[in-house]
């Protein structure tokens, strides 16, 4: 089995040139690109189409998408839903002019429609409908769709609603957030998550916590158990792409802790 890719994602609002060329000059095999403002955003991407791709390509390096985590692709408020389909329409044909195959959006939602069953069944139902469109129109720019589990209060958070999305939505791809998970359930909500979807999952972020906020440390500072998350995701088969979303000012932060997963996955049963 060939070994995962290890990436890391651009901080929007850095110049995304300086940005890709930190990701390749610390040996990431790909840059996770945040297509999002103030300097992700779709139309200032297309003006650097060309200086990007020649970058990607200087380096030998290839690039992932990432949406704006807030996007209301579930609300009850059409005209803002259609907006957002909009902007991400946009992100996906950015994506293929960067030749870029996969983008993330996420499970974002927000109101007080989440904390009743019924009323919650609509925002979901409106995921669905938003991801149905977005991947078939993804499929016309050779562009994957994948949802991302989301964290905070009032999101969409549960395994039971993620998969209810995830079901009927045939082509849409899972992005497995460990950190988010960890946080709603601990290792045994991770695991859940793993087995449930298995080849399904298509691309997963890495970030430590201490199980109560989204911290995003690196990792080996919180309390997730990464021997087992490694021993799982090779239980699966998992090869795919990891990118580690740690925030820290220092990026030796985030070599390091790609170097504990790269020698956990390199490591025999």
């Amino acid at each position: 089995m060939s070994s995962p890719k290890f990436g890391m994602l651009t901080n929007p609002s850095i110049d995304i040139l300086k940005e890709i060329k930190t990701v390749a000059d610390f040996g990431f095999d790909y840059v996770e690109i945040g297509i999002e403002e103030p300097e992700g955003k779709p139309d200032i991407l297309n003006k650097k189409v060309n200086e990007i791709r020649k970058l990607l390509k200087k380096n030998n390096i290839f690039a992932t998408g990432h949406f704006a985590w807030w996007a209301e692709l579930g609300t009850t408020n059409i005209m803002v839903r259609e907006s957002w389909l909009a902007e991400c329409k946009k992100a996906i044909e950015i994506c293929s002019k960067l030749e870029i195959r996969k983008l993330t959006v996420h499970s974002h939602a927000r109101g007080m429609f989440l904390s009743d069953k019924k009323l919650k069944k609509i925002i979901l139902d409106n995921y669905v409908e938003s991801l149905k469109y977005l991947v078939n129109y993804g499929k016309k720019f050779n562009v994957d769709i994948m949802l991302e589990n989301a964290v905070e209060k009032r999101e969409i958070t549960s395994l039971e609603d993620f998969t209810y999305i995830i079901k009927r939505v045939s082509g849409v791809k899972v992005h497995l957030d460990i950190g988010h998970a960890f946080i709603w359930g601990g290792m045994k909500n991770v695991r859940k998550f793993i087995t449930t979807f298995g080849s399904r999952i298509e691309h997963i972020h890495l970030h430590d916590n201490h199980g109560k906020s989204d911290e995003h440390l690196p990792i080996g500072k919180g309390k997730i158990d990464w021997i087992n998350i490694v021993k799982m995701l090779k239980e699966i088969k998992y090869n795919k792409t990891i990118t580690l979303e740690v925030f820290s000012e220092n990026i030796k932060d985030v070599v390091k802790s790609r170097e504990k997963i790269k020698q956990l996955f390199t490591q025999e049963k």
